[in-house]
């Protein structure tokens, strides 16, 4: 059952790009993360009333449902949307597959356990960095002469970010939520969305111009529902499940399959093939996160 799971939380997580690329196509990109907020938060409020959850939240706990909101929802989501202005959904699926090593430095870090360093797994980390380098390299060597490539290596550097909350999310959530028990997970995930909402509502009120009714097409509102609901909040169910399963390293292994999916949609819905660059560098990031995942022995 947990890999089944774990396939579907990958298909939800590996659509997102396409559908966010299409979102940004026609609203500003904190206003396309807002409403991508928005359909999750509403999906919640209707599955939380169905079930007849508390959603309450006393004051001293709130920094919890806040903190992981800023690190699953909030900068990630924004990040991304600005990122992939400038970048393709391609792009955005495999930056989005570093999660692991991410994940698994703060682990290390932050956790006790399963999650330390040992010489095979700061192999695997440098190998990643090295994926990493190999697909931004044609990048930010056109940014030297061409002054408008200068957007995408901006828009790979807001990718990375997003990456880079995630990974931190992915642990904080396990450490300060999924071990919490003064706080039930329906009022945190409630809190998280509705805080993340109110954020971006506001960033994109003083920062960007409001959309109008206009735009809301069918394949942007479908992309909405296809990014807020599926690949967001079901997303988040299934993650919490999997990281009370299996812990939040190997939960977050789940992003070997992000990438392909990503290529594959933007291969068929936008036609893009994937540079020789991207498919090495995934290729590296891929035995990285090998290299990192691979049980250690025990004495």
């Amino acid at each position: 059952m947990s890999y089944f799971l774990a396939f579907c939380l990958a298909l939800c997580w590996g659509t997102a790009f396409l559908a966010s690329k299409n979102i940004v196509d026609v609203l500003p990109p904190y206003w396309g993360a807002f409403f991508r907020v928005l359909a999750g938060l509403l999906f919640f409020i209707v599955f939380f009333g169905c079930r007849r959850a508390k959603l309450s939240c006393p004051t001293r706990q709130l920094w919890r449902p806040w903190t992981i909101s800023a690190l699953l929802i909030l900068l990630p989501f924004a990040a991304l949307s600005w990122g992939i202005q400038h970048t393709v959904p391609t792009i955005a699926g495999i930056f989005n597959g570093t999660v692991p090593i991410w994940s698994f430095i703060a682990g290390a870090i932050l956790l006790k356990g399963v999650d330390r360093f040992t010489w095979r797994r700061a192999a695997g980390v440098l190998i990643g960095l090295a994926g990493l380098l190999i697909i931004m390299r044609p990048q930010w060597q056109t940014a030297l002469t061409v002054p408008a490539s200068k957007m995408a290596l901006l828009g790979y550097l807001a990718l990375l970010f997003m990456a880079l909350c995630y990974g931190l999310g992915n642990v904080l959530t396990k450490k300060i939520m999924v071990d919490n028990t003064q706080l039930n997970w329906e009022a945190n995930t409630f809190h998280q969305y509705l805080f993340a909402a109110i954020i971006l509502c506001g960033v994109s009120l003083l920062t960007e111009p409001t959309p109008t009714l206009a735009v809301f097409n069918t394949k942007l509102v479908l992309s909405i529902i296809s990014a807020g609901v599926f690949s967001s909040a079901v997303a988040f169910l299934l993650m919490i499940t999997l990281i009370k399963r299996w812990g939040a390293t190997r939960m977050a292994s789940v992003t070997y399959f992000s990438p392909l999916i990503a290529m594959g949609t933007d291969m068929l819905f936008r036609g893009r093939m994937p540079h020789s660059a991207e498919l090495l560098g995934m290729i590296l990031i891929f035995i990285s996160l090998w290299l990192i995942q691979k049980p250690l022995k025990t004495n």
